[in-house]
C-alpha cells in the first residue's frame, strides 16, 4: 500500500450535459452522470488513486424515476426500481418536495492505495461538491462484474460485497434493500 494523504487528493470532475437542467427538460435527460478521476501526490507528482462515477438527479421527487431512468443505463434503472418498489418511503421522506438525489454508480480506489479511508475522503468530497444539494445519496455495495472482477453468483463477489457494506454502513450509509443502501444529506451534515 502505498501512503496518500486524503487531505492532498485532487478531483477531475466532468460532465456533458445538452440545455439548462430543469423540470421542463426530458425526464430522460436528467439523470447527469458526472465522472470523476481521483488523484494524490504533491502537485508536479500527483498520480491517479481512483475514479468515480455518479449521478445527480435534480429534483428527483417531482419526477417519476422510472422514466427519468429509462435510457439511462441499467444502475440507475435498478436504482429507480429499487426506490420505487422496495423503499417508497425514502423518496416520500426525503424527495417529495423536489430535493436532489445522488447515486454512486461506482467508486474505485485503486487497490495500492486502499486504506486510511481514502474511499470515505474521495466520497465526502464528491457528495460536497457534485452532491452539495442532495438530500438523498443510493450506493450499490458491490463489486464491479466486468473484467477481472468476480462473477456475482461466486464466493468471491459475496465476500467483496460484504466488506464493501460493512465499509459503507461505516461511513453512515444504512440499508435500503438489497444490496443498495442510501445515507441523507442530514447524517451526512453529522
Amino acid at each position: 500500500m502505498t501512503a496518500i494523504d486524503p487531505e492532498l487528493l485532487t478531483f477531475e470532475y466532468r460532465l456533458r450535459y445538452r440545455g439548462a437542467p430543469g423540470p421542463e427538460h426530458d425526464p430522460a435527460d436528467l439523470p447527469m452522470r458526472w465522472e470523476i478521476t481521483i488523484s494524490g501526490g504533491h502537485n508536479e507528482d500527483d498520480v491517479q488513486v481512483g475514479s468515480a462515477a455518479v449521478y445527480l438527479v435534480p429534483k428527483a421527487g417531482m419526477l417519476n424515476l422510472a422514466v427519468a431512468a429509462d435510457g439511462a443505463d441499467r444502475e440507475m434503472e435498478l436504482v429507480a426500481e429499487m426506490l420505487t418498489s422496495d423503499r417508497p418511503d425514502l423518496v416520500a421522506e426525503y424527495l417529495q418536495y423536489g430535493g436532489d438525489m445522488m447515486v454512486v454508480s461506482s467508486l474505485e480506489i485503486l487497490p495500492e492505495y486502499r486504506g486510511d479511508r481514502i474511499g470515505y475522503a474521495a466520497l465526502h468530497a464528491i457528495i460536497e461538491t457534485i452532491g452539495r444539494s442532495a438530500d438523498l445519496v443510493v450506493l450499490h455495495a458491490a463489486p464491479a462484474t466486468s473484467g477481472a472482477f468476480p462473477d456475482e453468483k461466486s464466493p468471491e463477489y459475496e465476500a467483496a460485497t460484504t466488506a464493501l457494506k460493512a465499509y459503507w454502513l461505516d461511513f453512515g450509509f444504512e440499508e435500503a434493500a438489497g444490496d443498495y443502501l442510501a445515507i441523507v444529506k442530514q447524517k451526512i451534515l453529522e
